[in-house]
């Protein structure tokens, strides 16, 4: 009888499973118009705000919202498929989704704005500081902390010995990501980071083989990508 409820119990747990990556997903999607008209609304320069009818993800033209939107709803139902239910849920469908526009506006724009970077950290971290206070096991996210601050202060200093190769938005994105995949261990968070390096690394030497070696190319799709494929592997 012992070995029968845990048995019992499984088919509840995949179609609570299920659920949330489906509501997940479409959560992505409908989120995902906001994050187009933030996206695309974003300048070079100047603080990112909410454009007009951004409801209708507007000023990005409607594939450009079709798209965004499918790929917030890819992203958050990975999320949803990935994670367990707990508080901390919540960190990483944020992230999965401002994560996106974030990509969008580096791709863009050249820059990671601080607005956006310092939401996902606040997020993140209420979400993670709620789900160890609840669940009464702190070590997670001194771990996260851990991780994500000692990635700021590498980052940091390599962005002051070589300027011009890494911006602090760099910085704070991919302390981020430190920070969330930390909490679910050191190993995530050494392979998140070194993934999405080594990511950006193929990218700059296949411009040079191809002769781009003037272009620049934006480390937020990169760092991204690796986040993502992280939290699917090691969660």
């Amino acid at each position: 009888m012992e070995q029968a409820v845990p048995h019992e119990r499984q088919p509840v747990t995949d179609a609570m499973n299920s659920l949330a990556t489906v509501g997940l997903g479409l959560a992505g999607v409908l989120a995902g118009v906001p994050v187009a008209a933030v996206a695309y609304g974003a300048s070079a320069a100047g603080p990112v705000k909410m454009p007009q009818r951004w409801w209708l993800g507007r000023p990005a033209r409607p594939a450009l919202v079709v798209a965004t939107a499918g790929s917030s709803g890819v992203a958050g139902a990975i999320i949803g498929a990935s994670m367990p239910l707990t508080f901390a849920l919540p960190a990483y469908w944020i992230f999965a989704v401002l994560g996106i526009g974030l990509v969008i506006i580096d791709a863009r724009c050249r820059r990671l704005p601080h607005r956006l970077t310092g939401a996902l950290w606040a997020s993140s971290g209420l979400c993670l500081a709620v789900s160890a206070a609840t669940g009464g096991d702190v070590q997670p996210v001194v771990r996260a902390a851990g991780a994500g601050l000692a990635t700021a202060a590498i980052l940091f200093v390599i962005a002051l010995a070589l300027p011009g190769q890494l911006g602090l938005g760099d910085v704070l994105f991919a302390s981020a990501i430190t920070f969330t995949l930390g909490w679910l261990s050191w190993s995530a968070a050494v392979f998140g980071l070194l993934a999405g390096l080594l990511t950006q690394g193929v990218v700059v030497l296949a411009a040079k083989v191809f002769g781009r070696e003037q272009a620049t190319f934006p480390m937020g799709p990169a760092l991204f990508i690796a986040w993502l494929a992280a939290v699917a592997l090691t969660a």
